[in-house]
């Protein structure tokens, strides 16, 4: 990471602290996707297996390859300094906090 990047992440999503005014000059950077199951794409997949006698891995090699999910949010990515990284924090608050 260069200089110009580190001082663009240098502080804390959650504390909001400078990272390493711990003491420990490590960090986190931690991208966060959230997705959901594209059901129609699923059953699709699942249709062609079925029809190749239950064969998902036949299926998967005939099949279109097409998503199964579709975002369901732009990827946020965060600085989590060490401290606040050994805590227990919920995924959807770790994105509530992302730049």
């Amino acid at each position: 990471m260069k200089e110009k990047e580190l001082r663009e992440c240098a502080t804390c999503a959650l504390c909001g602290e400078k990272i390493g005014k711990s003491g420990m000059p490590m960090f986190w950077r931690v991208r966060i996707e959230r997705h959901g199951i594209d059901l129609s794409a699923v059953q699709r997949q699942t249709g062609l297996a079925m029809m190749l006698g239950g064969h998902a891995g036949i299926a998967a090699a005939m099949g279109p390859d097409e998503e199964m999910t579709k975002p369901l949010m732009e990827p946020v990515t965060i600085t989590v300094c060490e401290p606040c990284g050994t805590k227990s924090t919920m995924v959807a608050a770790l994105a509530e906090g992302g730049t």
